[in-house]
């Protein structure tokens, strides 16, 4: 047995994040970790990783006791992780981030830049990734930083490498990729301890699954045992109900850009139009330009040419304050990055866009932005310890619910959605969905990007394809399939 805890118990402030966790992982095993938003799982990776000190109970390591008292002390052992917070530094380049933590080779005294840079690239080549390593973290999209911190967790000696959620900003090609690299791995001996709510992944990689629920193990199986509706009655204890079918009547255009090309070149020619009533899927490969398109509409990203009409208000330079005077929201793609503020307590970031409402006279009206922010809360089953609790201790689920909380305090009519459902659990993921629905019920503009194509065509009313920069296609969605969407999206 390559790792084994026994007895792992964890507490917060008298929050029990995990009881008595006993598992056990082999060398050449892929094990998928799966919950729901707040099982335990990133605690569990934080203990195994070093960042987390463990108090209650035993890690084994070859058989043998362990302190993991630092990460460093983690990797030493060949433990190595990719977390579902990148941990690059956004100001040093791909080079520099993959030889975080490791010596640089020198020559006559100085680093030797060329044989670091050869290395690196030998690395991602052996991987089958494309990457500029030549850009700042900080310049590459989500999907390219998930892509380098791979390439450096491959830079070491790693015996176990715990991946969490790593294909939640990936393209299915890009992640593709990445499970060619598992398998690889897997081959190699090394062990693989998968995190993911992407189910479709679990059976495809894993050979057992491990099952937590409220910080407790409640099973471990063969994957080839069990199906979809079983895991999640394991982790829910229910099976979740789907979201409503769609309507197929929209009443008049709320939203609509045209010609819109961005000032860096991402965007082209970028055109969409959401009806009220309507949810508008955004579809395209990576570097199609979905993401830029939706933060050129929203103001966020400067537009060299076009125009966008919100309310029936034409705007030819957008910004962030007007889009959420004229009943605009985005729900950004990196809520830790863009959306939240992790040191700021729950209620402070859902006011953040809305503070000026409860102001009168210059002085804020505590009791009614605590009872408004209660009433969010309420209404989206945030789970927390209290509304003063610091966001970035909340799950990935309960922090993306908070993000959509904020965005109704101001009582949008159109949603701008980017991957709003990126790295939570498939309860979260069906409430999400179920909300955007009953906005649409009640007359709102919602434009939904996901790189999950499954998720797209249940979710969406209508799909607008971007490809190159430019809007392509836009189809209905009725017995509409994956291939036909790709196929717009491959055509020249």
């Amino acid at each position: 047995m390559l790792l084994e805890t026994r007895h792992i118990s964890k507490s917060f402030g008298g929050v029990q994040a995990l009881k008595d966790v006993n598992l056990g992982l082999e060398a050449g095993e892929v094990r998928g970790l799966v919950g729901e938003n707040g099982a335990g799982k990133s605690t569990l990776i934080k203990l195994l990783t070093g960042v987390y000190h463990l108090r209650e109970g035993t890690v084994l390591w070859d058989g043998k006791a362990v302190s993991l008292t630092s990460p460093a002390e983690s990797q030493a052992l060949g433990i190595h992780a990719i977390h579902q917070d990148r941990t690059l530094i956004p100001t040093f380049d791909g080079i520099e981030n993959a030889y975080l933590g490791l010596d640089y080779p020198t020559r006559h005294g100085k680093i030797d830049w060329k044989a670091m840079a050869a290395r690196v690239q030998s690395v991602t080549e052996s991987l089958g990734l494309e990457l500029d390593l030549r850009k700042t973290a900080a310049a590459l999209p989500p999907p390219q930083r998930t892509c380098l911190e791979i390439v450096r967790a491959r830079m070491r000696e790693c015996r176990l490498l715990i991946l969490d959620e790593p294909t939640a900003a990936l393209t299915d090609r890009e992640a593709e990729r990445l499970f060619s690299v598992v398998q690889t791995l897997k081959k190699n001996g090394t062990a693989i301890l998968y995190v993911t709510h992407r189910l479709d992944e679990i059976f495809r990689l894993t050979d057992r699954v491990t099952v937590l629920r409220n910080g407790a193990v409640v099973d471990t199986v063969e994957t080839g045992s069990v199906d979809r509706d079983r895991l999640i009655t394991l982790m829910t204890d229910s099976v979740p109900v789907r979201a409503a079918s769609r309507r197929r009547t929209f009443g008049g255009v709320l939203l609509a850009a045209r010609n819109v090309a961005s000032r860096d070149g991402s965007v082209h020619c970028g055109e969409l139009y959401a009806r009220s009533g309507e949810i508008l899927g955004l579809f395209g490969l990576g570097g199609s330009g979905r993401t830029e398109l939706l933060e050129c509409v929203y103001g966020c990203r400067p537009m060299s040419v076009g125009t966008v009409e919100l309310n029936g208000a034409v705007q030819t330079k957008p910004t962030p304050a007007s889009s959420l005077q004229n009943g605009m929201a985005l729900i950004c793609e990196d809520r830790r990055g863009k959306a939240l503020i992790g040191d700021l307590d729950v209620r402070d970031n859902i006011l953040l866009t809305s503070i000026d409402r409860f102001a009168v006279g210059g002085v804020l009206r505590r009791k009614a932005e605590d009872a408004a922010v209660r009433a969010q809360i309420d209404a989206l089953q945030i789970k927390l310890a209290d509304m003063r609790q610091r966001i970035a201790e909340l799950s990935g689920g309960n922090q993306q619910k908070a993000v959509f909380a904020r965005a109704m305090m101001t009582a949008p009519r159109v949603f701008l959605c980017d991957e709003p459902t990126q790295a939570v659990d498939v309860l979260t993921r069906n409430e999400i969905h179920r909300l955007l629905r009953l906005k649409a019920d009640e007359g709102c503009a919602v434009v939904f990007v996901s790189s999950d194509l499954s998720e797209l065509l249940e979710v969406a009313d209508t799909v607008q394809v971007m490809r190159r920069g430019s809007a392509a296609q836009r189809l209905i969605n009725e017995n509409l399939t994956a291939q036909q969407v790709l196929s717009c999206c491959y055509e020249t």
